[in-house]
């Protein structure tokens, strides 16, 4: 299997690729495909501009290999879930699937000290950016969300007890990834509310204990 670049970044690679690749992820997800500048980009990366060329092309290019990164990464993220999936669809086990949702969503919440909150802070943005100006980019990541969406939707039907099914259990599927999805990306707003100077792991508990609450009311038998 071919190299991840941000699953090497998280493991602690640092060669060029990687470098551009993460430095591409913030770029775009700042500035969008149009307002992204490959210059940036290598100035982030610590590499001469002619390497973003070498290595992945034009910045279209670039952008569409950043995209083809993420989809796998997702996938490549989620598959431990997905197989606790299929045990829990075997079981229909209504605890368990509640906190299957639980897990998989909280998984996504980390605190600032993190070395994954950047990555996963620019990826909903330039996921967010894509869904309401779709580009040639966006089928790539339908395709890598679309599983994780049955999934989920599977989870909320034996959750439910069979009260959320087909359509239902799509709609709250998405709705519960959504506001995970709005937490991650606009954070700032609702760390002034609460007064909060940071995010740190005393924050994350009460977000955890939150979206448990909210959980139990929507899963109430």
């Amino acid at each position: 299997m071919r190299t991840n670049y941000i699953v090497e970044y998280l493991k602690g690679g640092n060669d060029a690729k990687v470098r551009i690749i993460i430095a591409a992820l913030g770029e775009f997800a700042s500035r969008s495909l149009d307002g992204a500048r490959t210059r940036e980009i290598a100035k982030r990366a610590g590499v001469n501009h002619a390497a973003i060329s070498y290595h992945f092309g034009g910045k279209n290019e670039l952008y569409m290999e950043l995209v083809r990164e993420i989809s796998e990464y997702i996938l490549i993220y989620s598959e431990p879930y997905f197989k606790r999936a299929e045990n829990i669809l075997k079981t229909r086990n209504a605890s368990a699937a509640k906190q299957f949702i639980f897990d998989y969503n909280m998984s996504r919440i980390s605190c600032d000290k993190n070395i994954d909150k950047a990555i996963f802070r620019d990826v909903i943005l330039l996921i967010s950016r894509e869904e309401m100006y779709p580009s040639a980019a966006f089928d790539l990541f339908f395709k890598a969300f679309k599983r994780i969406n049955e999934v989920m939707a599977n989870m909320v039907g034996v959750a439910s007890c069979g009260k959320l099914d087909g359509v239902k259990a799509k709609i709250v599927a998405e709705m519960i990834m959504g506001q995970i999805h709005v937490f991650v990306s606009a954070r700032e707003g609702f760390m002034r509310n609460n007064g909060w100077k940071g995010f740190g792991e005393r924050e994350v508990e009460s977000v955890r204990r939150s979206f448990l609450f909210m959980l139990d009311k929507i899963f109430k038998r």
